[in-house]
């Protein structure tokens, strides 16, 4: 096995000499031209900082997992926070390793825990067992050690790995914790052979982290950012803000990860002409789709990972591509913790109406739909403005779910993430082929659904009216099953990531979404281009209600305990999260 992911590593991609983080510049003219005038971001600033891409170690080097290895947990230097991952070997270091392993492969590694707090990895996507999933039922203090063992079941993909200490996640992965995980097999190396593709320089792994840039470096949430999310002001992109790539004339690969705590993104390519660019989706969370499919814009929320194919070989000299996160309204309908102490102001500029809050009740009436179709919802302050639609509203009266935000840009603002910079000329690539892999249609089970309520009550995000208690009954599903679950946002909520561990999702339909999300649908069951492959985390808006096929088979004996939460990080904490026990 060992062999067999060498070879296939070196048939994917040959390791990249590349600069540490300072310098790195995708292998095409290290000095490339200084930022002129039409190089500026959305928000002002100019893309004055190489693109760190990842090499043979350093920071988000490839590591091979084709022997045990120690992954330490613990503070670093020379990584743009202020923790990060660690593996020595062999008179290496890797930080935050991009970790990858051939499909089939029996992994042995050890949590070696060098933080001040518990912590624990979980390996996001990955079919394991309970045991080893991370789950946070047991956990390595500080100075202690946790060892895994075993065996890579998925198909390709990209995947990844980040903490799951049961109410202290957010912290950890904001402060820098989590890295990628690639899964090879032989579907994976006929694409990268069709595309021409070399992982680490034009199959390019991207991580996209928000940070404030009063204090970077630190946690500190307030009671607003426990309860809507922690956002922050400067975007990172492999954990460097303002990044510039330099590129050729050809097609690139990106497998874009969201790392960030609570912040949705709206992936777009905009270039100097200020007009949307054509991109393909190759693959989602849990690897590539059967077919291509052209897109111009793609929502990836929280922890969700979009794989996806930007032709830059119409470009003239000289050209650039702005990755972007376009505006959308953020729906952030949930009332602000001070409002439990009294009543709601109406929103600045829409109406000075107000709603009387009776204490801690459960205000989640309403399950239409959203937007233009039922109204709207309220924003807080800082988000980004509505994106058409009447003004926030419930009821006639509008809800602020904040005074004052402590990130000054607020989700759903439009966002420059990474500037591409067409510098060398070169043979145009291949497209991608029609088919990319064998995947076939989801298994469906009973049309009884089991329903999922996310909801918000008593100042906490909640399912089915619950919040996390390691002590309760959990939700039982027999093994080797298939169900269809239906999640289900209440209308006035925010959009809620909802992450499955040990098994995947596949999407069956969206219902009652809201507009300008019903618009990207492909399909008359109302499903996104995201929405057709295998995914682990399913981005479900207010009013809307996603239904998913899950397999539950499973071939670890005894009972496994899995969860089932919000991958907003701060609701994932405060307890939007049951136990899924498979029996």
């Amino acid at each position: 096995m060992r062999r067999g992911v060498l070879a296939a590593l070196a048939t994917l991609a040959a390791w990249p000499a590349l600069r540490n983080a300072a310098g790195a510049t995708g292998g095409a003219r290290p000095d490339g031209p200084r930022p002129a005038a039409a190089d500026l971001c959305a928000n002002g600033t100019t893309f004055d900082t190489p693109l760190p891409l990842p090499g043979r170690d350093g920071y988000m080097g490839f590591f091979p997992m084709t022997q045990p290895f120690v992954l330490r947990a613990g503070p670093a230097n020379g990584t743009p926070a202020p923790l990060a991952y660690a593996i020595a070997h062999a008179g290496r270091e890797w930080r935050n390793p991009i970790l990858v392993a051939e499909s089939g492969t029996a992994i042995r590694a050890t949590l070696a825990n060098a933080l001040d707090k518990p912590t624990i990895v979980h390996w996001h996507g990955l079919t394991i067992d309970g045991a080893n999933d991370g789950n946070g039922d047991r956990t390595a203090s500080p100075g202690a050690r946790f060892d895994y063992a075993f065996a890579i079941a998925n198909r390709a993909g990209t995947y990844w790995y980040h903490p799951h200490p049961h109410g202290i996640t957010a912290g950890q992965v904001h402060r820098g914790l989590f890295g990628m995980l690639l899964v090879v097999d032989d579907e994976e190396r006929a694409l990268a052979k069709a595309l021409a593709t070399t992982l680490g320089t034009t199959d390019v792994p991207l991580t996209i982290s928000d940070h404030r840039r009063a204090a970077p470096a630190t946690y500190a949430p307030s009671d607003a950012d426990r309860q809507m999310g922690y956002l922050g002001d400067e975007m990172r992109v492999n954990g460097v803000a303002r990044a510039w790539l330099v590129v050729a004339t050809r097609g690139y690969r990106l497998r874009v990860l969201n790392a960030a705590n609570a912040r949705t993104f709206r992936l777009a390519f905009r270039g100097d002409d200020g007009n949307l660019l054509p991109f393909m989706l190759l693959g989602t969370d849990g690897g590539l789709l059967a077919h291509p499919v052209a897109c111009r814009e793609l929502f990836l929320g929280t922890a969700e990972r979009a794989d996806l194919w930007i032709d830059f070989s119409a470009r003239a000299m000289g050209d650039s591509v702005v990755m972007e996160s376009l505006a959308f309204d953020p729906m952030h309908g949930e009332p602000h913790p001070a409002a439990h102490a009294g009543t709601l102001a109406g929103m600045h500029g829409q109406g000075g109406d107000t709603i009387a809050h009776g204490g801690e009740a459960d205000i989640h009436a309403h399950a239409g739909k959203t937007g233009a179709q039922g109204g709207g919802t309220p924003t807080r302050a800082g988000d980004a403005p509505r994106q058409g639609g009447p003004a926030a509203a419930h009821g006639g009266a509008t809800i602020a779910s904040a005074d004052a935000a402590e990130s000054t840009i607020g989700d759903g603002a439009r966002l420059s993430l990474l500037q591409f910079r067409v510098r060398e000329r070169v043979a145009a690539s291949p497209a991608p082929p029609a088919t990319l892999s064998s995947l076939g249609a989801p298994r469906i089970g009973s049309d009884d659904a089991v329903p999922f309520r996310l909801s918000f009550a008593k100042s906490r995000w909640r399912i089915n009216d619950r919040v996390f208690d390691m002590r309760a009954e959990p939700v039982v599903v027999p093994r080797n099953t298939v169900q269809t679950w239906l999640l289900r946002n209440y209308y006035t909520s925010m959009p809620h990531a909802m992450h499955l561990h040990g098994f995947s999702m596949r999407v069956l339909a969206r219902e009652t979404s809201p507009d300008f999300v019903a618009a990207l649908a492909v399909d008359d069951k109302g499903r996104l281009a995201s929405d057709l492959g295998v995914k682990d985390t399913v981005l479900v808006w207010p009013g809307e209600s996603v239904r998913v096929s899950i397999d539950f088979a499973c071939a670890f004996p005894g009972p496994q305990d899995y969860l089932l939460h919000c991958h907003n990080l701060e609701h994932e904490d405060g307890g939007m999260m049951l136990r899924v026990r498979v029996v």
